[in-house]
């Protein structure tokens, strides 16, 4: 079965991210009253409808961070998974899948873990005007980047992409997305995070995959890649 999980305005810090998988929530504080009323720009007011979008269009071309543009606006985008899902086995019976469920949607993000000892999360957040630089994909991702590991130098980052699809497994396009990874230490294990920040869909799609050691994340991640994808919006 295909797993959706979309989550508004949850992302996590970078220490309990590499270190446990866990979110937390971006926080915009209200400005405190004052005895004058002012007129405050929103930080992120694009048009409503986009002239001539053609869904089908869009989710059967790779989504680039340029083609990120060619999304309506305000229309969400998620994950779906089939990680869940028994393997291939031999003489065409299924095997047991090869991810457990650890936790379904908990606040809005999902786990799971293999046998190998590799741990994957992936979540979505939402009302990210603060992030967003209007009509550039990668810069807004960058800056999510940012804010989940304040550490981070643009200079770490790497151009990636995930599966751009509905059914996970299936023959598709990729979306773009930034990774910054770490390397297999004592007490540390090996990791990977991507994010990508949609500017027009304000939708912001994160997913970390750790494992014991750097061979095993090497090996893991097409396989991951196989049962997870973005799935674009139907209309």
């Amino acid at each position: 079965m295909i797993l959706r999980t979309q989550k508004w305005g949850t992302v996590a810090t970078a220490a309990l991210l590499l270190a446990a998988l866990s979110g937390c929530t971006i926080a915009i504080p209200e400005p405190a009253p004052t005895d004058v009323e002012t007129t405050v720009a929103p930080t992120y007011a694009p048009p409503s409808v986009l002239a001539g979008h053609d869904a089908g269009a869009v989710a059967a071309a790779p989504m680039t961070f340029e083609a990120g543009k060619t999304l309506q606006f305000g229309e969400p985008v998620s994950f779906a998974d089939a990680l869940g899902q028994p393997t291939e086995g031999s003489m065409s019976t299924p095997g047991p899948p090869e991810w457990k469920l650890l936790k379904n949607n908990v606040a809005g993000q999902s786990q799971y873990s293999n046998a190998g000892g590799c741990l994957l999360a992936y979540w979505t957040t939402s009302n990210q005007g603060p992030l967003i630089e209007a009509g550039d994909d990668k810069t807004s991702t960058t800056e999510l980047m940012k804010y989940l590991i304040p550490s981070v130098t643009e200079s770490s980052l790497h151009e990636t992409t995930l599966p751009w699809a509905g059914e996970p497994g299936a023959k598709n396009p990729g979306i773009s997305f930034l990774a910054f990874n770490t390397k297999a230490a004592k007490d540390v294990m090996a990791s990977t995070l991507w994010a990508r920040l949609l500017g027009n869909a304000d939708t912001g799609l994160v997913a970390t995959l750790a494992c014991p050691t750097d061979a095993l994340l090497t090996a893991t991640t097409p396989k991951m890649m196989a049962k997870l994808s973005v799935a674009p919006p139907s209309n």
